[in-house]
């Protein structure tokens, strides 16, 4: 009885203090209950068990459950979870204790279990748990009196979390996005102006978490950094998603990959830069590029498609709606084109061997807890990061090779068709055409994805024609040998020939080879 009583107490403290749900799950457990019911007569010593109920957070390490037992046993129950690495992990040990009552049942009335567990994400939404519990039960004796009896109860079954996926989520209804951003946004810079103080003063890291378009001229790790755009050196990466995939989401593989150098931006295209190109077009072309008006309607959004593209606040942020001919049509203005899949995945790793993210570590945040991307964190919402969707596209600390927003902000169209393997991929230079194929690769993630899909190996597919407000581009540069040892040149670098001096050299001397026989 006095198991029942504290647990009952403790679970009533916390259902009663301040509640700030942040996210809730859904639960469907398989188990068995084994008393050890010693001269007690009653009607089952053991009894199986299918549980159906729902968590949700009260805070960061305790969740609150409520639950309906069913099959031998009918119950109805309430317990409280503690998990003391958070509610952010891939897995999360626990703690756990409740209170059932029992119905339908001569033997037994109540029960209190007290137990261990852990949960494992599959994914940002389906999680597989098991556990074990000392179960104090409360039940009559042969003579009707009330007796406690002891046992335990292994448990095994699957999670559901309520919550987005992908980069097209179902997004929760925001009232004044509008608003809400310019909030974010103002508090941001209030606080990144301390930040960047404190960081001048400890000598640990000279970039500002935002950075004017400034030509840098620097070369890290064989990349030469320009204003807008940097030089990818040639080189060779294992393409594909190197954190854990238990289920096997990404599909695609590994491949072994050789790129050869390129030229890509380092932003995302803005909303003023696509204006200024739409501009500029015949007004017959102009309304075929306009991109869609309705996707912040589909994403649950009260505000106006003019408020974003066309108003001063959000010029400088990433510009989206657009379809993949759209995308292609702009880089193809400027004498671009859309980054392979290969060369954006190699481009964001930035010569770096494996890793998650374009940056070190295993986490969306630095040591002093700062977000390294716009993405939704889940529990802590769309503005945790300090912006309710997209972020200026000059945001964030770029990676090791100048690039910004590689990971979040928004996914970006690449060049390819979408293919399930890399199997069929080339090793050298890959670009995958499937004219049968109305899918490409998007890549990224974006504002209103999970930690996991901002990875540098995680991929997507979207139909070409459907635009979205969770995806933009940026765009890429073929360049030459003559052209990049002339870059090289001119940065300082001391470069021995190109390739075609090389060639020239090569053949000279096989032709006086031949003279000399």
């Amino acid at each position: 009885m006095r198991n029942i009583r504290v647990a009952a107490l403790l679970i009533a403290m916390m259902m009663t203090g301040a509640i700030s749900t942040q996210g809730q799950s859904i639960f469907l457990n398989g188990g068995s209950v084994f008393n050890d019911v010693g001269d007690l007569a009653v009607s089952r010593a053991n009894y199986t068990a299918l549980q159906v109920g729902a968590r949700t957070w009260m805070t960061n390490r305790f969740q609150v459950q409520g639950a309906i037992t069913l099959l031998t046993e009918p119950s109805a129950e309430i317990g409280l979870q503690f998990r003391p690495l958070g509610s952010d992990k891939k897995f999360s040990p626990y703690l756990y204790t409740g209170f059932a009552y029992l119905f339908a049942t001569e033997d037994y009335r109540s029960a209190v279990p007290i137990g261990v567990g852990g949960e494992f994400r599959i994914d940002q939404k389906w999680g597989v748990q098991a556990g074990v519990a000392r179960v104090s039960s409360l039940a009559k004796d042969n003579a009707g009196y009330a007796q406690t009896i002891t046992g335990y109860s292994p448990s095994m079954g699957i999670t559901y979390r309520v919550g987005k996926k992908d980069f097209r989520p179902e997004r929760d209804r925001v009232r004044n996005p509008l608003e809400s951003s310019a909030v974010a946004e103002n508090s941001d810079k209030n606080s990144r102006k301390e930040r960047k103080q404190a960081e001048a003063a400890k000598r640990e890291d000279p970039k500002p978490r935002v950075s004017s378009r400034v030509s840098t001229g620097v070369a890290e790790n064989g990349a030469l950094i320009g204003e807008e755009m940097t030089l990818i050196p040639d080189g060779m990466f294992i393409m594909g998603l190197a954190d854990e995939d238990p289920l096997s989401l990404q599909t695609a593989g590994f491949k072994r990959i050789t790129v050869s150098s390129v030229l890509i931006d380092r932003f995302e295209v803005s909303n003023a830069e696509y204006r200024e190109w739409l501009g500029n077009l015949p007004a017959g072309e102009r309304e075929s590029m306009l991109p869609d008006t309705t996707i912040w309607d589909d994403a649950g959004f009260r505000f106006s498609w003019n408020s974003y593209f066309r108003g001063p606040r959000y010029q400088n942020h990433p510009v989206v709606g657009l379809t993949f001919d759209q995308a292609k049509a702009y880089c193809d203005a400027q004498n671009k084109r859309l980054p392979t899949e290969a060369e954006w995945e190699y481009a964001s790793r930035s010569g770096r061997e494996g890793g998650i993210y374009p940056w070190d570590g295993y986490e969306a945040r630095n040591l002093d807890g700062e977000y390294m991307a716009n993405y939704n964190n889940g529990r802590a919402g769309y503005a945790a990061d300090g912006y309710a969707f997209t972020s200026p596209v000059n945001a964030y600390y770029p990676n090791e090779w100048g690039l910004y927003n590689m990971s979040g902000n928004v996914a970006e169209w690449v060049e390819d068709a979408y293919s399930a393997t890399y199997l069929i991929l080339s090793d050298f230079n890959p670009y995958h055409i499937d004219e049968a194929e109305t899918r490409h690769v998007v890549r990224g993630g974006s504002w209103a994805s999970d930690e996991f899909y901002i990875g540098v190996g995680v991929r997507d597919a979207q139909e070409k024609d459907q635009p979205s407000p969770y995806v933009g581009c940026r765009c890429a540069l073929d360049i030459s040998e003559d052209d990049e040892m002339e870059m090289r040149r001119a940065n300082g670098e001391v470069v021995e020939s190109n390739a075609s001096e090389a060639a020239a050299e090569e053949s000279s001397s096989e032709s006086t080879e031949e003279q000399d026989q």
